[in-house]
């Protein structure tokens, strides 16, 4: 099997790599979240599954936020009369299969799910789990890679969720919550972005599924030996916007720009006073101060300069 290694874009990538490691902006939507339930004690077990949930589906904290808001649980969204509001908020680029009212839909099909079991998200994604212990919550339950798969297929369940999201849900569930998840492959041969990067890194236009195994076993343990040590999830994320950079798609801090973006819309609660704290208690002090939203002048840097930003 060949690899064509561009050594120096590979280069470039463990420079990118660290630095998105560094701070934190690989992906720090679940870094609030967990350090909201985990750190600060702001959420109960319920109530971040269900954030971790509305972000799922909306690709926003912010509308993410306001839902959960006005509607705290799935039983008081799908039971509320004003139920048709929650399709106002916005729905990402992600999320633009869920338009047009169709967030309703999985709205409605996740609520069912999970009033079917017991009336809680903990029951009903503790099912996901191979032989799930349900007398305990579902941080508690499974192997962590022999988990993975079945929970996303468990999570496909939920209607308008396809792999990208099931693998992001599955993601925030192990980072936010704790649950013991952990994939044991980037399903590369299932994305685009991720699969496109390794095609460019590694020179082949038409891989099959062992080659993009292979490249991307090379890739991460080439990360590895420049000191970033990634999960499949991160590695995932990492190659992905490295390939959109080259682009002229991303820069460093994006993610943190759209995060601060979307903090600063979250109306004045009890929740945007938390998600404050988790923000200076999570992001770096030299990156906390980058300017909300992103900033387009930064996207076409390195693809062409070749500069590649570190700071915010």
């Amino acid at each position: 099997m060949t690899l064509n290694p561009d050594m120096g874009a590979l280069d470039d990538l463990a420079t990118f790599a660290r630095i998105e490691v560094e701070s934190r902006d690989v992906e720090p939507w679940a870094d609030l979240l967990r350090h909201l339930y985990m750190e600060d004690g702001a959420l109960s077990l319920e109530a971040a599954l269900w954030l971790v949930a509305l972000y799922n589906t909306y690709d926003s904290l912010g509308s993410a936020c306001s839902v959960f808001a006005r509607w705290p649980s799935p039983h008081e969204l799908l039971t509320a009369a004003d139920f048709p509001d929650s399709a106002q908020y916005e729905c990402t680029q992600e999320r633009r299969n869920l338009r047009g009212g169709l967030v309703l839909t999985r709205h409605a099909s996740y609520g069912a799910l999970v009033m079917g079991g017991d009336g809680t998200q903990a029951y009903w994604l503790g099912q996901g789990i191979p032989q799930p212990d349900v007398t305990t919550d579902c941080c508690d339950t499974g192997g962590a890679e022999a988990a993975w798969e079945p929970m996303t297929r468990h999570l496909r369940r939920v209607w308008g969720v396809g792999r990208q999201a099931a693998f992001e849900w599955a993601e925030f569930l192990a980072k936010v919550v704790g649950m013991r998840l952990t994939a044991p492959h980037a399903q590369l041969w299932e994305s685009e972005g991720p699969r496109r990067s390794l095609q460019r890194l590694y020179g082949n236009p038409d891989p099959d599924r062992a080659w993009l195994d292979e490249a991307a076993l090379e890739c991460r343990a080439w990360l590895l030996s420049q000191g970033i040590d990634l999960s499949w999830e991160d590695f995932e994320t990492i190659i992905c916007d490295f390939n959109v950079m080259r682009d002229g798609r991303y820069y460093p801090g994006r993610h943190l720009a759209a995060l601060r973006e979307e903090i600063d819309g979250v109306a004045e609660s009890a929740l945007r006073a938390a998600l404050e704290h988790a923000w200076e208690q999570v992001v770096p002090p030299e990156w906390q101060c980058i300017d909300p939203g992103i900033d387009k002048a930064k996207l076409p840097v390195y693809r062409d300069s070749g500069l590649i930003r570190s700071s915010a």
